[in-house]
């Protein structure tokens, strides 16, 4: 899908105690709305970062996500050539990071979602 990504995936123990803990649905559910949620705040940050004159709006229709593992794993990334270069900056550019950022926000969320449903 995507030239650079960031995604979360789970570790074997920590799927053992949210299932032990948790359906399964609302683990799914958790997943969903956390990769959706950054799907969005990174479209949103994509069209308020490049209005620079060379900003097409390429960069935001490629922002996709996808789910795995019947759900139990999402992944949102960006989908254009060029993207780890925005992304990460050249010796000739300086980054200009967009997943980077919604991820580490995100990912406090998701992490506290996850153990709402622990208790």
């Amino acid at each position: 899908m995507s030239n650079i990504s960031f995604s979360v995936t789970g570790v074997d123990k920590l799927s053992k105690a949210l299932l032990s803990h948790a359906s399964a649905g609302d683990i799914k559910s958790v997943v969903k709305r956390n990769t959706t949620q950054m799907q969005q705040q990174a479209m949103s940050n994509a069209s308020s970062t490049y209005t620079r004159g060379y900003s097409t709006g390429d960069t935001k229709k490629s922002i996709g996500i996808s789910f795995e593992n019947s759900g139990m794993s999402g992944t949102t990334g960006m989908g254009q050539n060029y993207n780890p270069y925005t992304e990460k900056g050249t010796r000739f550019m300086a980054a200009e990071p967009l997943l980077k950022p919604v991820f580490n926000k995100q990912k406090t969320v998701f992490k506290s979602d996850l153990e709402k449903l622990l208790k």
